[in-house]
């Protein structure tokens, strides 16, 4: 990417926008390195990270880099032999390692599983504990050493503490003195060359014995270090010396661990200022509303609401309001070719897709609408403004055409080339025919174009054209100001005349500059006019039409749900009138049975409420299915028969149920379960005509007044299910159940005949019923 572009398209302008959120030197310094990738996969795996940084700023804030310096300098003074870093240079350093270490001890399990990216970054931090102990054993948070860094600076440091005391208490005694104060100047102990001393007047100083250690500017006050304080001064002087030399011994071994650990330190460092232009990226992003655009290898562009991210910084400071601009070139255009009247934002709308392409390429996120994406083209060119030289001797044509030779000679396929006024500063008809030719043999190459221009040779070539795309920039000719949007399809006319005009021209040199314009060229202006009018009047019926479809959506939504109420509640009402003739059925079942009519009765019953079955299952009234289990309560639809279920056959869908001592099986629609506790049926016990009946009824064990109302129930429920012959088995006790039986079974109306079994099915235990 050449520094031109980078300059014409703003890009260090946002830099320095970007590198304002930084918190470390060595970061603002990388964020001036800053520049687009061509390859999708690095800039897609660089807009992760950007995204795990940004979730981190939301849920924790920012990270603790606050204390990171720029070491390097430091360690680079650590290579001469004999050298060692002062007292203020390893400060730094261990301002550097707490930093790191507290950035380290965010990387927790639940840290390293939401962001596992940074994580990974983080991880590469060393660990520099023993450093860190030693740094902060030897110096205060001031960068001082301190007293405890050895036993030998800790006497020393004592001792020179000791004697000033001492010679503070002489000094006192000696100022306090009557016969002493007439030579005193001011009643206060000055300090000389590190040695304490009096302020003695002129005139009288010869009289003070002490060594004079100066005079004042005013030559009235001398300066005399009493003669009782000299020696005490000297092995002051001496210590001093001591614990200087002790210090350098301390800072020399300090420097040596740190040498040690050089790399390490410097590869920490790297690391802190990559997190730093991570998260500065991301404050970046969240003060512009920006977010991660699709990253394209080739393809439409589309950049949705785009805004210049230099004009929302000056719009936060104050400045008029930033307007987004909707930026589509298809991947089926090579050119697209931007004209429209003066001050009317083509050159804005030009540099916005330079500079948030070049952004987007940058891993940066982008001042966008969501469903925004950008190409990773492989190189990008622009021309923009003016480019005269009066130094290099070159006109504004002169320059451009310089810029535009190194286009042709750089340009490969995948490149984008913006280019503000092409064509511009020479004769129109010329500069015309030499920008279509640039424009087509970079076209060509396969680079993508976009161009501003008032040429109207380049316009009506983009309207016939295949690969050419026209767009308009839209302007309000009544109040001459630019509305900031792009009509795509229709070239725009420069409105030059009127602008000239609203601008205080007087109206007879605008009405002669109209006479001026050659024949042709009024017509294609005029065209333009007349194709812009049939445009609005296109998207104002497809406005209209939009909004009639929406309206007949809600419509059809409306009676939609309208239908769906009014069948529920026919459904409902239906229901209910089932339900009602269901309990009618049922009153007539019971009023059958007890006339004696049960067996035809039951049979309309089931007839009935199959019927109604069905009619509920045509409303879409469907039950709930049911499987049953051996051992769940249930009782059989259509009558007020329950039982327990005993055996369940899944491939037949259906189960056995004990009903009293009535064994009966039954389909699973049939059944229904139920709660509470299994009670005896009572004497008005039915089974549904639908169930499928055992052939054979036990009573051994019952009385006989017991079992009677069970081998009745027997034989009407066998006689509806069309059996031909069931057996009764009573045993054969005391005969008293046998013989009940038999004067049961005569004379009844559903008895054709009955004998005792075979021996081998049960002999006289057993009476087989042959039923009519």
């Amino acid at each position: 990417m050449d520094q031109t572009t980078l300059e014409t398209l703003e890009f260090p302008a946002v830099l320095k926008e970007l590198a304002s959120f930084s918190m470390t030197p060595v970061g603002k310094e990388q964020i001036e390195g800053v520049r687009p990738s061509s390859s999708v996969t690095e800039i897609e795996e660089a807009f992760k990270e950007y995204s795990e940084l940004a979730g981190i700023l939301k849920v924790s804030g920012t990270l603790p880099l606050g204390g990171i310096s720029d070491i390097r300098p430091v360690l680079a003074r650590l290579d001469p032999v004999g050298a060692f870093l002062l007292a203020p240079d390893l400060l730094l350093i261990r301002s550097n390692i707490t930093a790191s270490a507290l950035i380290k001890s965010l990387n927790t399990a639940s840290f390293s599983r939401l962001y596992p990216r940074i994580s990974a970054r983080i991880e590469n931090l060393s660990i520099q504990d023993e450093l860190k102990e030693e740094l902060e054993r030897i110096l205060d948070d001031r960068g001082e050493i301190k007293d405890t860094a050895s036993t030998t600076l800790f006497r020393i440091r004592k001792e020179i503490r000791a004697n000033k005391d001492r010679a503070r208490k002489i000094l006192e005694s000696i100022t306090t003195d009557k016969d002493i104060k007439e030579y005193l100047q001011e009643d206060i102990i000055s300090i000389r060359d590190d040695r304490y001393v009096l302020a003695i007047k002129a005139g009288v100083h010869a009289g003070f014995q002490g060594v004079v250690h100066g005079r004042s500017g005013s030559g009235a006050t001398y300066f005399i270090e009493p003669i009782a304080l000299v020696e005490l001064n000297n092995k002051v002087t001496i210590l001093k010396k001591e614990e200087k030399t002790e210090e350098i011994e301390i800072l020399k071994e300090a420097t040596r661990k740190v040498s040690l650990q050089r790399e390490p330190l410097l590869a920490d460092l790297e690391v802190a200022a990559f997190l730093d232009v991570i998260q500065s990226k991301a404050l970046f992003g969240r003060e512009t509303g920006s977010i991660v655009p699709e990253i394209r290898e080739r393809g439409e562009v589309r950049l949705l609401s785009a805004l210049h991210p230099i004009l929302v910084f000056k719009e936060k400071r104050g400045a008029s309001r930033a307007i987004p601009i909707d930026l589509v070139i298809p991947d089926d255009r090579g050119v697209l070719v931007i004209s429209g009247a003066n001050t009317g934002g083509k050159t804005v709308a030009l540099k916005t897709l330079g500079l948030l392409t070049l952004m987007a390429l940058s891993a940066l996120p982008i001042p966008v609408a969501e469903g925004s994406a950008a190409v990773a083209f492989k190189e990008i060119f622009s021309d923009i403004g003016d480019r005269q030289d009066i130094i290099a001797s070159l006109s504004t044509f002169s320059a451009h055409v310089k810029r535009m030779g190194e286009f042709l000679s750089n340009a490969v396929p995948g490149s984008l080339v913006l280019i503000d006024e092409i064509g511009a500063g020479t004769d129109p008809s010329e500069g015309g025919a030499f920008a279509l030719a640039a424009l087509e043999t970079l076209r060509e190459r396969g680079a993508k174009i976009i161009i501003t221009t008032h040429l109207n040779l380049l316009k009506a070539h983009a309207q016939v054209d295949a690969n050419y795309l026209n767009a308009s920039v839209e302007f309000d000719e009544k109040t001459l100001r630019p509305l900031y949007r792009l009509r795509y399809g229709v070239p725009g006319p420069s409105l030059g005349l009127s602008i000239a005009q609203s601008l205080g021209i007087p109206e007879a040199v605008i009405n002669r500059a109209h006479g001026y314009i050659k024949e042709k060229e009024g017509a294609f202006i005029e065209s333009i006019r007349i194709l812009e009018e049939e445009k609005e009047t296109v998207r104002k019926l497809r406005e209209r039409l939009d909004s009639l479809e929406a309206q007949r959506q809600k419509a059809l939504e409306r009676l939609r749900q309208d239908r769906g109420v009014m069948v529920e509640r026919a459904k409902r009402n239906i229901d209910a009138m089932v339900g009602k003739a269901g309990e009618e059925i049922r009153e007539s079942i019971q009023k059958f049975r007890e006339e004696g009519k049960a067996a035809s009765g039951k049979r309309t019953a089931t007839e009935v409420l199959k019927a109604g079955d069905r009619l509920k299952e045509k409303l879409g009234h469907k039950k709930e299915r049911y499987i049953p289990k051996k051992g769940d309560r249930v009782s059989l639809s259509g009558s007020n028969t329950k039982g327990t279920v005993i055996t369940v056959d899944t491939d037949g869908k259906k189960a056995e149920v004990m009903v009293g001592n009535l064994k009966v099986w039954a389909p699973w629609d049939k059944l229904e379960r139920r709660g509470g506790v299994e009670a005896k049926p009572s004497q008005g016990i039915s089974v549904s005509a639908d169930m499928e009946i055992a052939s054979t009824l036990n009573i051994i064990g019952m009385r006989v007044e017991e079992a009677l109302p069970f081998v009745t129930k027997f034989l009407d429920n066998a006689h509806s299910s069309g059996l031909q012959s069931v057996d009764i088995i009573h045993g054969v006790g005391t005969g008293r159940l046998s013989k009940a039986v038999e004067e049961n079974l005569k004379g009844h109306p559903l008895v054709k005949s009955f004998h005792h079994a075979e021996p081998s099915r049960g002999g006289g235990g057993v009476t087989v019923v042959e039923l009519k």
